[in-house]
């Protein structure tokens, strides 16, 4: 078994402006991202509860992410192709960032799917034990009856979709928090409720761990997600009317 990293690109990146801001938000955290190639787009199914909606959206297309094929497309290519030797460069990177936070005085978090949709907790099981002071954290559509065993230091949040909109409410009537795409512009200030659950913003930072359970986690529509007519990103609009309509019956 060899040590040499497998991938000609380092797996853990601090260059997006979710990591940069989460950084910079005066948290006691310091964390890393990592980006692979979501969906089918390397051959294999990384997101594999993606729907239409969420592939024509996806962060690829948004901002400098589309800028980082090359790197993704290394990244996917280890993963896929030798997840042995993607775990020991992977473990030595996570290593590598506990004594960066530790130099920063701040505890280490990272989040691995940033373009993905992959159970770590099943691909490697020792992980999450081993790396016990690390707060993972990430993004899924995996339903929440699919992933049961969940480590104390890995904190999911459901995402919602055209696809999976029937789960949101037993999602939080389950106690966990969903993240809400709308179409609003960045800046422009999110609905304060939806679906009778509070939303707060999620674009201030990424570290959904820090955000309360049982509430939506609402994100600004960005790059193609603003012309998305699919029902992946909610239309404030319509819901709205909605409400009103239900008001007035």
């Amino acid at each position: 078994m060899t040590t040499a990293n497998i991938s000609k690109s380092k797996l853990l990146s601090y260059s997006s402006t979710k990591i940069e801001h989460s950084n910079g938000y005066g948290s006691e955290y310091y964390t890393a991202i990592m980006y692979l190639q979501p969906s089918t787009q390397s051959g294999k199914n990384l997101c594999p509860y993606s729907s239409a909606g969420c592939e024509l959206a996806c962060l690829v297309t948004s901002g400098r992410m589309n800028m980082a094929q090359q790197a993704r497309h290394n990244r996917t290519q280890a993963f896929n192709t030798d997840r042995e030797a993607f775990k020991i460069q992977l473990y030595g990177e996570i290593e590598a960032h506990i004594k960066r936070a530790h130099r920063k005085g701040l505890k280490p978090a990272i989040r691995l799917n940033g373009t993905s949709d992959i159970a770590w907790e099943l691909v490697y099981p020792d992980m999450m034990p081993k790396f016990s002071e690390v707060q993972f954290y990430d993004y899924t559509k995996f339903p929440i009856n699919k992933r049961t065993r969940i480590p104390a230091n890995y904190d999911l949040t459901f995402s919602r979709s055209e696809s999976n909109h029937d789960q949101v409410i037993p999602t939080l009537e389950a106690g966990r928090r969903v993240a809400v795409v709308f179409d609003v512009k960045r800046n422009d200030p999110l609905p304060e409720v939806y679906l009778g659950y509070p939303v707060i913003d999620g674009d201030l930072h990424d570290m959904r761990f820090l955000d309360p359970q049982g509430v939506i986690i609402g994100l600004h529509g960005k790059g193609r997600a603003g012309k998305d007519r699919t029902g992946f990103v909610v239309q404030v609009e319509d819901f709205r009317q909605e409400i009103i309509l239900e008001q007035v019956a």
